[in-house]
C-alpha cells in the first residue's frame, strides 16, 4: 500500500492520538517485564506536541507527532523501493521535497527523525485547518506505510493488536480486555486479565498509565 491509500484510511488525529496511547497502553499491560515492546507514546513530548512510536527492531518503524491541531507521520520500511536506499539514497520525489514548511522543525527533531534523515519511505501530514490527511507522493510505489500503520486503520483494533501481540510477545491476550483497553476503560481487572501472572494488578496498572501519561483516560 501507498501513503495517499493509507492516508485515507487514517482516522483524524484526536482519534489517532487516543489510539495510538491506548496501544502502547496495552502492550504494556500485555508485556510489563520486556524491553522488546514496540510501541510508546510520550505525552508532552515538547511544548504543545505529543509523540507516538513503533519499532519492530528490524528496521522498520513510524513515529506520530500530534499537537492539538496538526500532525505528522514518518514511516520507514526498510524494504520498499521508496526508501532512499534503494534510489542512490536520494529520498524519492514528492517524499520529503513536499512537506509543508511548518512541519520542517519536526522532521529535522532527533527524535522524531530517529538518528537517520534517510530513514523516511513514507510522510503523512495533517496541517492546521485540515480536513483530512495528505501526502506528496502520487502513490505509484508501496512505500510499507500500509502495514506499518495497519493496526491503526483496521476497523476492529482490538482484534487486530490481540492477535499481534499475542504472536509477537508469546503470550494469550484476552480480546475483551483489549477491548476495554483500547476504548479507554483500563482496570485492574482488565490488567489482571491482560497479564494473568500479575501480582498485583492495580499497582500493573498505575505503571502502565505512568508509562504513557500521568493523566489517566
Amino acid at each position: 500500500m501507498n501513503a495517499p491509500d493509507t492516508a485515507r484510511r487514517l482516522p483524524a488525529p484526536a482519534r489517532l492520538r487516543d489510539l495510538s496511547r491506548r496501544v502502547a497502553l496495552l502492550e504494556f499491560l500485555v508485556a510489563p517485564d520486556t524491553r522488546y515492546r514496540k510501541h510508546a507514546f510520550r505525552a508532552e513530548w515538547r511544548p504543545g506536541w505529543d509523540l507516538a512510536t513503533m519499532s519492530n527492531g528490524g528496521g522498520d518503524e513510524y513515529v506520530i507527532a500530534f499537537s492539538g491541531t496538526a500532525a505528522l507521520i514518518r514511516c520507514f520500511d526498510h524494504e520498499s523501493g521508496m526508501s532512499p536506499y534503494a534510489n542512490d539514497e536520494e529520498h524519492r520525489p514528492g517524499t520529503v521535497d513536499a512537506l509543508p514548511a511548518e512541519f520542517a522543525g519536526l522532521l529535522a527533531d532527533p527524535d522524531f527523525e530517529g538518528g537517520d534523515p534517510l530513514a523516511v519511505s513514507a510522510l503523512i501530514w495533517w496541517r492546521e485547518g485540515s480536513t483530512a490527511w495528505a501526502t506528496g507522493v502520487p502513490g505509484d510505489m508501496d512505500d510499507g506505510s500500509g502495514w506499518l500503520l495497519g493496526g491503526l486503520t483496521d476497523e476492529a483494533p482490538q482484534e487486530y493488536y490481540a492477535d499481534h501481540f499475542r504472536h509477537y510477545h508469546g503470550r494469550p491476550v484476552d480480546e475483551r480486555a483489549a477491548a476495554r483497553v483500547l476504548l479507554g476503560e483500563p482496570t485492574a481487572q482488565t490488567a489482571a486479565l491482560l497479564d494473568p501472572g500479575a501480582a498485583d494488578p492495580a499497582d500493573l496498572l498505575r505503571r502502565a498509565l505512568a508509562s504513557v501519561d500521568p493523566v489517566r483516560d
